[in-house]
């Protein structure tokens, strides 16, 4: 006859290490235990459209704004319609750049220059124009310029460069620019964490812009965009339908994207963010044009504004719309598993 007793003790026994089991397979790693690091997403940036000062006489003929995957190039026609020579200020916004609080950003630079990170040339009338660059590193919304420079940090709040010379830093230093709010204190929890810059670097090129009066003045602007760059896969149909208002994307090309994602296929995604603000605000500027050009023939791109007959070429073309300051550039181009 089978002990009731030794049946429950053994049922009893067998739940302990059901649950003990179970504890070691669900239970989180120790904290000492490294974490996957994630590879951080490649984000874009906005350079500033040019702006001008003003004047009765000045008018605005023309903005177009040219890209490729490594280039955006703005072209405008200026022209003065008075009878004496203008003189006017001119300048051009750099992107805000500030180090990712949690490490998911981040962003690819022309330069490590902080007074032109993107490599931005201009020109006009085929001349080439030297501008003066204006650069503030910010914390707390206070400048913190000269405080950055005299600890021999690098302005760039982010770079290999800009690692070094805080990880150099003194624990006396360091706690001095934590409590101004310029840089990240160490985690207790996590003691050999690298430091992190808190501080945003705000710049501007501007120039003394001449215009001869009844000649019409072209200034090219180029440099390089600083992009957003990453890959959609099978599952990743919802983030199309995320993005479709967002760039105008035609229920037929949507559905193509999605139809390549849905057969296992790829695409490598590059979106570029454009300033399309009219460099005078008093006046009666013309729309700015867009064209894009493919990196290859079965590239897609997408923007609004854009021209659905030439979305088949190898350069499509557009209209910014109007209310928008800025347009967002959006080429998908078959990727490689």
């Amino acid at each position: 006859m089978r002990n009731p007793g030794i049946a429950l003790t053994l049922a009893f026994l067998g739940a302990l290490l059901a649950a003990v089991s179970a504890h070691a397979q669900t239970s989180p790693a120790p904290a000492n235990t490294p974490e996957k690091a994630n590879t951080p997403e490649q984000s874009s940036l906005v350079v500033g459209a040019l702006q001008i000062g003003s004047s009765a006489d000045l008018e605005v003929d023309g903005m177009d704004i040219s890209v490729t995957n490594d280039s955006v190039v703005y072209s405008y026609l200026l022209k003065n319609t008075g009878t004496t020579e203008l003189s006017l200020t001119a300048s051009v916004s750099l992107p805000e750049l500030q180090a990712s609080a949690d490490g998911t950003q981040t962003w690819v630079l022309a330069s490590n220059n902080p007074e032109n990170p993107v490599g931005l040339t201009i020109t006009a009338a085929g001349e080439p124009i030297v501008p003066r660059a204006e650069v503030h590193a910010y914390a707390l919304g206070l400048d913190r310029t000269a405080e950055i420079t005299a600890e021999h940090l690098p302005l760039m709040p982010f770079g290999p460069e800009t690692d070094k010379a805080l990880a150099a830093l003194s624990s006396d230093t360091i706690s001095r620019l934590a409590a101004l709010g310029i840089i990240s204190p160490h985690d207790p929890d996590r003691p050999k964490a690298p430091l992190g810059a808190d501080w945003t670097l705000d710049g501007v090129l501007s120039w003394r812009q001449s215009l001869p009066p009844g000649k019409p003045a072209p200034i090219v602007i180029k440099f390089t965009p600083v992009k957003a760059v990453y890959r959609l896969a099978k599952g990743d149909q919802d983030d199309l339908d995320d993005m479709k208002d967002e760039v105008c994307l035609q229920p037929q090309v949507l559905g193509a994207l999605q139809s390549r994602l849905k057969s296992g296929g790829l695409w490598k995604v590059t979106e570029i963010a454009l300033a399309v603000d009219r460099p005078a605000h008093w006046v009666d500027d013309p729309a700015p044009t867009l064209s894009v050009q493919k990196p290859q023939n079965d590239s897609i791109v997408a923007f609004c504004g854009m021209d659905d007959k030439t979305a088949n070429r190898a350069t499509v073309l557009g209209v910014a719309p109007d209310n928008t300051s800025d347009v967002r550039i959006v080429i998908f181009t078959p990727g490689r598993k």
